[in-house]
């Protein structure tokens, strides 16, 4: 395997562990043990944890060591808001979809990020689908967490799709609102389910 490809073998395996939550908040991150997990020399995964703290997924405290950053109440209400502001700049500019099937496969967090990457690309521009990759990524742990304490979430994710099928640009707005709404309202048992202990 080519050293590109082996890079990209690693950095794709760990990001589906951060994003899977079996690297919990506030874990340090120990290159051997990753590469032995992972059957990889540390070189590879030394430079995947770079770019991953690059992306925000992994911080690297004082550069002594890598670890999964701790998302405080705080730091979660301002990700929240973050989104809403990106999505909501996005949400001027979606255009009724020419396929209005909907969608229901995957997870929670899977059906989440492709609703709004769809709302992202509407607008055909590249930092904005850039920027909602990114808190795509940053909050797919968090998604799954919030299924905990926010009930009828697919029910949630049903109506947002057909507003988004329909390029209602205003409902879409009034919705991505409610959505980000709903969730600081509930940062802190988020936040809480986000540090109960997991098992590696």
């Amino acid at each position: 395997m080519s050293p590109g490809a082996t890079f990209e073998r690693v950095y794709g395996a760990i990001k589906r562990m951060l994003r899977d939550g079996e690297l919990p908040p506030d874990t340090p991150i120990e290159p051997a043990v990753i590469g032995r997990e992972i059957a990889a020399s540390i070189t590879p995964v030394r430079d995947a944890l770079h770019r991953l703290t690059g992306e925000r997924l992994v911080e690297a405290p004082n550069h002594n060591g890598f670890r999964v950053p701790l998302l405080s109440e705080a730091a979660l209400r301002d990700l929240y808001q973050w989104n809403g502001r990106v999505l909501g700049l996005a949400a001027r500019k979606v255009q009724p979809a020419s396929d209005t099937h909907l969608q229901h496969s995957g997870s929670i967090e899977e059906i989440t990020a492709t609703l709004f990457l769809r709302v992202a690309q509407a607008t055909e521009s590249a930092e904005l689908v850039a920027s909602v990759r990114s808190l795509n990524d940053r909050l797919a742990i968090v998604r799954r967490a919030e299924v905990a304490s926010l009930p009828a979430i697919a029910d949630e994710l049903t109506g947002l799709e057909s507003i988004i099928a329909a390029g209602d640009r205003i409902a879409l707005t009034a919705a991505l609102t409610r959505y980000h709404r709903r969730r600081i309202a509930t940062v802190a048992a988020t936040v809480a389910h986000l540090m109960r202990p997991t098992r590696r």
